[in-house]
Formats: C-alpha cells, sequence, structure tokens
C-alpha cells in the first residue's frame, strides 16, 4: 500500500486537563500516515495528482489549535475528520500524537490511532 508520511510536525497548542496547562502553549509532535494511491502522481510528476504535504500540516495545525483539545486522544480523533473530510481518496491513517516533557522521567507520552474510511463515521450534523 502507498503511503505518504510526515513525521515530527509540531503543533504549538493549548493542550491539557489541568488549569495551569490551559493557561500557556504546550508542543505536541505528530507523526501522520495516510494511505492512498500514489500511483498516478508517481506517473505524472504533477502535485495535482498526490495529496498536498503542506495542506495536510496546515489542516492538522488548525484542527487542534482551533478546539484547544484537553486530551490528545481528542486531537488525534479531530485530524483524522479533518483529513478525511478534506481528501476523499485516503483509505486509511495512522497518527501518534507525542507530548513531549510532561512526564519528568520520559522524553514524551503519547497515543497513536489508526482508522480507515470504512470505519469511520463523519459527523454530518445527524
Amino acid at each position: 500500500m502507498d503511503a505518504i508520511i510526515i513525521e515530527g510536525l509540531k503543533v504549538d497548542t493549548v493542550v491539557g486537563c489541568f488549569n495551569w496547562e490551559r493557561q500557556i502553549i504546550q508542543p505536541l509532535m505528530l507523526d501522520i500516515t495516510i494511505q492512498t494511491s500514489l500511483e498516478r502522481a508517481s506517473n505524472s510528476d504533477e502535485l495535482d495528482d498526490t495529496l498536498n504535504y503542506a495542506e495536510i500540516c496546515e489542516i492538522s495545525t488548525k484542527v487542534i489549535q482551533e478546539a484547544a483539545p484537553k486530551l490528545i486522544e481528542h486531537a488525534a480523533k479531530l485530524v483524522l475528520n479533518a483529513l478525511f473530510t478534506t481528501y476523499p481518496v485516503v483509505e486509511s491513517i495512522m497518527i501518534t500524537i507525542r507530548k513531549p516533557a510532561i512526564i519528568p522521567q520520559a522524553n514524551s507520552v503519547g497515543i497513536r490511532l489508526e482508522r480507515h474510511r470504512n470505519d469511520i463515521r463523519l459527523s454530518t450534523g445527524e
């Protein structure tokens, strides 16, 4: 399966459950793997035939910053929903979000979600 891979996307945002966390900006580190066919782009050598990596990063950053989530699990779900909605050709997405330096004994803590288009129901206002 073909994939677009973005590693170490830094998103500075309000995130956390504790009052002190809601008062500061903290970094999150995102790794995103998007499974989609890259056959057309590999043949054409044209940007229009693939997904725009910069746009993926912008969308991911924007949805997290606007939501200022309490949980990184929720941040990941927001990114998944936004990317599936924006790119109908995406088959599946794996996203890892790490919160660095929040636990003194660990470099970071984090979560990973993986969803396939057929497994999810996007919010449609129903």
